[in-house]
């Protein structure tokens, strides 16, 4: 990663190269409707990157386009996960039982490869567009899940991940809320009009995320970004440093409330008949007695399985700390030190850190925190810029990074198409027009 600062060509985030002709702006256009598609079926979101890669080659300017990529401040270290799966690749003895994951697995360390078609795209109003596109989709996945509420939703291919938990895609549309939500709220530090309506659909999407959508992640996500917010507010003083302590003092409170009350007799939600607040207060009690339980040595059930999950994925580690024990070994080596026990089946341990560690050791999990750091990095920079429009894309970039190392602490996210895909899109909105300055 070059050295030199970071600017978005033309002098500004919202400011566009000349260009002429419909072809020309067509992948402009194709991305400011893609963040929609992220709340659909993933096939529809693969539809539209498909839809976006056509229109690349058609568009022409393919020696511009290349250069824009090779400018990029992403490129390097985005290349250099992929050298470095490569080489662990290489110089790794496959065994039978895992040859048929071994491609697959491959290519998920590939993931951030795709965001590098998106940064061809130049800098311009479709930021903006594509911004208020994602809100318009975070609110209509807010209608889908108090539709469902009310059981008027069919339990259709479209609506599926509404009516019925579906896993990751289930928790991603929590995600993409939060991350909406947040992005409404800095949206409204920007911009004061409408106030009203603005405030509304905060409120209905916030409302939505944390007694409906059903994932803890994503409403610890939306309040983490939403302390962010306040702390970029407040700016340096005596405040920012009393707020985390009053906020741990809060949390610690809460924890031996929680830890007083009876431990609930059931966790698994859809067993239960309540509404959206009470099923959001079991889903918390449950956490924090499992995560008391399994500290104690006793025995976890279902919704306390992922402290099994690091347990033993960290002995696995501490046998091949440097360079891991290959790609897509997890789930066979996992599967013969969990027999008998109820996390035996996970694919995945429902943690990118402990995942890369396992697989491709030190060397992989620096090589990703240095494409993490590079998105701070570049934010920051933004952050100084003088233009406006350049600086209100520095905070999006940065919860998205917040919400991409969060996400990774719970669930897999560069492991499944789904979460990956979906942040490559949402990182092409800030992200684009940024160049190494020469």
């Amino acid at each position: 990663m070059s050295a030199a600062s970071v600017l978005p060509t033309g002098g500004g985030s919202m400011q566009m190269e000349p260009q002429t002709g419909w072809r020309q702006f067509l992948p402009q256009q194709i991305l400011t409707g893609l963040p929609l598609t992220l709340f659909f079926p993933v096939g529809v979101m693969y539809g539209g990157v498909l839809l976006f890669y056509i229109s690349l080659l058609v568009s022409g300017s393919y020696l511009k386009k290349i250069h824009r990529i090779r400018q990029s401040p992403m490129l390097l270290p985005i290349l250099g996960l992929s050298l470095v799966s490569m080489v662990l690749a290489a110089l790794q003895d496959v065994p039978p039982e895992i040859s048929k994951e071994f491609w697959p697995g491959f290519l998920h360390y590939q993931t951030y490869l795709f965001l590098l078609p998106f940064l061809t795209v130049t800098a311009g109003l479709w930021q903006r567009r594509a911004t208020y596109v994602f809100f318009a989709g975070a609110i209509l996945a807010a209608t889908l899940f108090v539709a469902n509420f009310f059981h008027l939703l069919p339990a259709n291919t479209v609506f599926r991940s509404y009516v019925i938990y579906e896993g990751n895609k289930s928790i991603l549309l929590g995600i993409l809320m939060a991350i909406a939500a947040a992005w409404m709220l800095h949206d409204l530090r920007m911009h004061r009009d409408h106030l009203v309506w603005r405030v509304l659909a905060i409120v209905y999407v916030a409302a939505a995320l944390v007694l409906l959508a059903k994932t803890r992640t994503a409403s610890l996500l939306f309040f983490l970004l939403c302390g962010v917010l306040i702390l970029r507010q407040m700016g340096w003083s005596w405040r920012t440093v009393a707020l985390p302590v009053i906020l741990l003092a809060a949390l610690g409170g809460t924890w031996k409330y929680a830890l007083s009350l009876p431990p609930p007799t059931t966790c698994e939600v859809r067993l239960v008949q309540a509404g959206p607040w009470e099923i959001f207060k079991l889903r918390s009690l449950c956490t924090v007695h499992q995560l008391h339980d399994f500290s104690q040595g006793r025995k976890v059930n279902d919704d306390g399985m992922r402290l099994e999950l690091y347990k033993i994925t960290s002995e696995i580690i501490a046998e091949e700390p440097l360079t891991g024990h290959g790609i897509a070994t997890w789930m066979h080596l996992y599967q013969q030190e969990a027999k008998g026990l109820i996390s035996a089946t996970m694919t995945t341990p429902h943690n990118d850190y402990l995942l890369y560690l396992t697989e491709v050791g030190v060397v992989g999990l620096l090589a990703l925190l240095a494409i993490w750091a590079t998105q701070y990095w570049v934010a920051y920079r933004m952050t100084a810029h003088e233009n406006p429009n350049t600086r209100e894309m520095a905070m999006p970039l940065l919860m998205l990074t917040i919400a991409m190392m969060l996400g990774g602490m719970f669930n897999a996210i560069l492991r499944d198409g789904v979460f990956g895909m979906a942040f490559m899109i949402l990182l092409a909105i800030p992200l684009a027009g940024m160049r190494n300055k020469n």
